[in-house]
């Protein structure tokens, strides 16, 4: 007898049930199919271009913070030329980053569309500033001549638009609940633009933001997605469509733990700003932002690096070298990026690490050079080949190391000046074990080393979690040092993430010196820690162990939240 629920029987629950799962089965396969390229890509370019660039001041918020008049803010239209504004080299020097595809802000929530769009009360290049020019076709137009995949920001607000809803921080022009017609005539703007967008430019990525205002229903984000899938049924459409994205956006903050989105891309300045400011000198270093790059590899991620134009459309000199190191960097190392997976677990190798896609080649991301042998534990599987990538001989020798391990010797010639790369060929998918066993801190037993370091020989606790320190770490008994091992010697400062506390002091422990240091990304208003970035001197190095002492304000607290999409720029 068949259970019999309003009308359905059992059995007919059972083959929808059979069928639903069917269709998902059936569904993620092709979404797999379509985000391929953005897996494989790694590195994009984001491009903050706008108004805001005439004064150097903050991109649509300086007004909604009510820093500056709106009617100020917008007088910027006059100020912006793009008399210098080169498309072509644009292109050139994002593909010669090593980059896959770049995002433009066709629009920012300060309403200024950068194309001829034909919507009713649009504000745009073309009509309403000095440039009189559609910038943004020259460029897409330049993108994919240039073989690149085109992405382009779309803000879902627009402050200065007159049927908007919000309009600063302090003041809502209406409440959608009083007038919904008026929504409604936003609704049919915006919808109008993406549909623009779509038809002239066939984007293969729209990176949404600005939708902490309104709900999913209130955006239809349902229908603007099937807008957008009507003219690329292959569009990739970020988070920050609600539930209705293809992909995680972190933002600013390296994510300590791997987020656990199947697909995830990092935005990141290369200082502290997204727009051009001429003020803002506080660059992060090539080296620094290589690494960030290795940070979102080793994870399985793609780092999105924001570049500001000036107003005249010349990109700033620091911001030309940065990408040109980086260019640098990845023409080298191309095997070792592009179409990577996640790798290994830390504690395997006091390294990041990187998969290729049969997981038969390991990829290890060397920030340091280590003379003496490198350690790789709880490795089963038989290396079949061993070279450092980019080097003009194999440069790296391996031999067996106690249970399931190697030591690995790269030829000293062969590192490279940011991060060396050694690649590992197994003769299988590669079989790991845990090495749990191994994971205690072997200690030199010179007996210099051994006096000069008492101090973290007694008395100390295991230290912090994979994922806020590359290396080794102790924690003294109050919790309230942290100890850094440093091993060999590091090709640019050493990097701490996600600790809540204020420092209070960073010494080299054993002889006392004193450390600077610098916290990257930082926002004031935000409860997520900066990057800190300690650089140890090379004559301060043991031939050991480095160790680095750092002092906090109270007993160690971690941040391990998820890093996601920054709403509120104060």
């Amino acid at each position: 007898m068949l259970l019999k629920t309003k009308g359905i029987t059992w059995g007919k629950f059972l083959l929808l049930i059979s069928l639903l799962t069917g269709f998902n089965a059936r569904a993620q396969p092709v979404k797999d199919k379509k985000m391929q390229w953005f897996a494989d890509a790694k590195l994009g370019i984001f491009i903050h271009w706008g108004i805001y660039a005439v004064n150097g001041i903050s991109e649509s918020w300086a007004f909604f913070n009510n820093y500056t008049p709106h009617d100020l803010y917008m007088k910027q239209l006059d100020g912006f030329s793009a008399s210098k504004y080169d498309p072509v080299t644009w292109a050139g020097l994002i593909k010669e980053s090593g980059a896959k595809y770049a995002v433009i802000t066709a629009k920012h929530h300060d309403g200024v569309s950068l194309w001829n769009t034909k919507a009713s009360g649009a504000t745009t290049t073309l009509t309403n500033s000095k440039a009189k020019r559609d910038v943004l076709s020259p460029f897409i137009t330049a993108l994919k001549s240039s073989g690149l995949k085109t992405g382009i920001y779309y803000s879902l607000p627009d402050w200065s638009y007159r049927n908007y809803d919000v309009f600063t921080r302090d003041h809502k022009r209406y409440a959608i609940k009083d007038e919904p017609q008026r929504w409604r005539t936003f609704l049919n703007y915006y919808q109008g633009q993406l549909e623009e967008l779509s038809v002239n430019y066939r984007p293969d990525l729209i990176w949404f933001d600005g939708n902490w205002e309104h709900n999913n229903t209130e955006w239809e984000a349902q229908k603007t997605r099937e807008l957008l899938q009507k003219y690329n049924p292959n569009i990739i459409i970020n988070s920050r469509l609600d539930e209705h994205g293809d992909y995680e956006t972190p933002e600013q903050g390296v994510p300590v733990l791997k987020p656990a989105a199947d697909y995830w891309e990092l935005c990141y300045t290369m200082n502290d700003s997204w727009g051009y400011q001429p003020f803002d000198t506080k660059y992060k270093s090539s080296n620094m932002i290589i690494r960030t790059l290795v940070d979102c590899i080793s994870m399985g991620g793609n780092l999105l690096l924001d570049i500001g134009p000036k107003a005249d459309g010349t990109i700033p000199d620091q911001q030309v070298q940065i990408l040109k190191d980086l260019g640098r960097w990845t023409k080298k190392h191309a095997a070792a990026i592009y179409g990577t997976q996640a790798g290994i677990p830390a504690g395997h190798i006091n390294a990041k690490t990187a998969l290729s896609k049969d997981k038969k080649n390991l990829f290890i991301y060397l920030d340091y050079q280590e003379n003496a042998g490198i350690v790789l534990k709880g490795i089963q599987s038989k290396i079949v080949e061993a070279n450092v990538v980019g080097y003009k001989t194999t440069g790296l020798s391996y031999k067996p190391s106690g249970i399931d391990g190697y030591l690995l010797k790269v030829l000293p010639a062969a590192y490279d000046k940011d991060v060396t790369v050694l690649h590992l060929r197994f003769n299988e998918p590669l079989k790991t074990s845990d090495p749990a066993a191994a994971k205690a801190i072997e200690m030199p037993t010179d007996k210099a080393w051994v006096a000069k370091h008492t101090e973290i020989l007694d008395h100390t606790l295991p230290g912090i979690p994979a994922g806020h320190y590359q290396g080794n770490t102790l924690l003294s008994a109050d919790r309230q040092t942290l100890y850094l091992f440093v091993e060999g010697k590091p090709t640019g400062p050493i990097a701490l993430k996600g600790i809540k506390n204020n420092i209070s002091r960073i010494r080299v422990v054993g002889e006392g010196t004193i450390l600077p240091y610098e916290i990257y990304n930082k926002l004031y208003w935000s409860k997520i820690p900066g990057i800190v970035y300690i650089p140890v001197p090379e004559i301060k190095l043991d031939k050991h162990f480095t160790v680095i002492a750092v002092l906090l304000d109270g007993p160690i607290d971690l941040y391990r939240e998820k890093v996601g999409a920054i709403e509120s720029n104060m």
